[in-house]
Formats: C-alpha cells, sequence, structure tokens
C-alpha cells in the first residue's frame, strides 16, 4: 500500500511537523490572536468526568475581546459561567474587576466577599440571587491582562463549597496563565 506523501520545498509534511514546523502558517497547539474559546476550563476537571456539559463559547462577550462558556449540570440543578476578559494590560484587568465586582449586586443578594488563593485579587461573594431562589457564587480574580469571573449557581439551600470554587478557579487561573502571552 502506498500513502501519498506531500513535498514542500524538498521536505515532506511529516518532516516538517516533526521538526516543530507549520504548513500554512497554522499550529494546531497554539490559539490564533483573538481566539480565545479553548481558554475556559471545564469544571469536569474537578468533579466526575461527565457531570457538566458546555454551551458554545461565546466570544467576545459584550464586544470585550475574551469568551464566555456556560457549564450545566446534567441534573439542571447547577449551573456555572465562566467569563474571561482579555484586556490591554494589567491595570485595565484590575479597573474592569473592579467594575463587575461594584455590579454584583444585579446577581447576588447580601453578598458576603471573601479573599480566596486564586490569582491577584481573588475573591469571592457569595449568597442567594436577587429573587432569593437559587444560591450564587462568584470567583473573581485577574492574572496578567485577563480578568475573570465565575458564577457558581444552584439550588437555594447547597451552595457550591468553597474548596470546589479556589480549586476550580486555581485550575483556570494556570490555563489562564498557559494561553496568553505575559
Amino acid at each position: 500500500m502506498k500513502r501519498p506523501v506531500i513535498a514542500i520545498g524538498g521536505l515532506t509534511a511529516s518532516a516538517l511537523l516533526a521538526a516543530g514546523m507549520t504548513i500554512g502558517g497554522f499550529s494546531p497547539a497554539a490559539a490564533q490572536p483573538g481566539d480565545f474559546g479553548a481558554i475556559p476550563i471545564s469544571p469536569n476537571v474537578i468533579t466526575d468526568s461527565a457531570a457538566y456539559t458546555a454551551a458554545a463559547p461565546v466570544l467576545d462577550p459584550n464586544g470585550q475581546p475574551g469568551v464566555t462558556t456556560v457549564y450545566t449540570h446534567r441534573d439542571n440543578t447547577r449551573q456555572i459561567t465562566n467569563t474571561i476578559l482579555v484586556l490591554p494590560d494589567a491595570q485595565a484587568a484590575t479597573a474592569e474587576l473592579s467594575q463587575i465586582q461594584s455590579g454584583l449586586g444585579e446577581k447576588v443578594s447580601n453578598g458576603k466577599a471573601q479573599p480566596a488563593a486564586v490569582g491577584t485579587g481573588g475573591t469571592v461573594v457569595s449568597g442567594l440571587s436577587p429573587d432569593g431562589t437559587k444560591s450564587v457564587s462568584v470567583l473573581l480574580f485577574t492574572e496578567g491582562n485577563a480578568a475573570a469571573s465565575i458564577e457558581f449557581e444552584g439550588p437555594k439551600n447547597d451552595s457550591v463549597p468553597m474548596d470546589m470554587v479556589v480549586d476550580y478557579g486555581q485550575k483556570q487561573d494556570t490555563a489562564i496563565r498557559d494561553s496568553l502571552p505575559s
């Protein structure tokens, strides 16, 4: 059986790939500029492997560079909304995070804030939804020029455990750091 061989300038495609070169200027391992869809991590990395399913990522949420991905638990009682905004610099990310935090009253009623060991400025605000029907915890942090907001919604009397929020946040922080240029 013969295999087709494609040569470019005397080199086969497999030789180019083995040498770490790309064909057509694209590398499958690196995200292209403005392609942030691969940055959010699945919550399944900290739960059993099939608990959450992801909706299609929304690129450039509200016209800002970044991505929002919504993960829904298989029993439809929990949802995680992961938003990562990619800003010009760390100062802009910090300013954006402050703006997001000032608007949390629309998502969390009687929220209690506490520090979280995630990224820079990691904070978790927990309480109930404004209509009182759900538990809500929002993790906010920055990593370099990225501002992250991760919202956990669940049953009113069964809020997400803080260790899960921090574990997920730390893994997301690492993914941001590994995905975006420093």
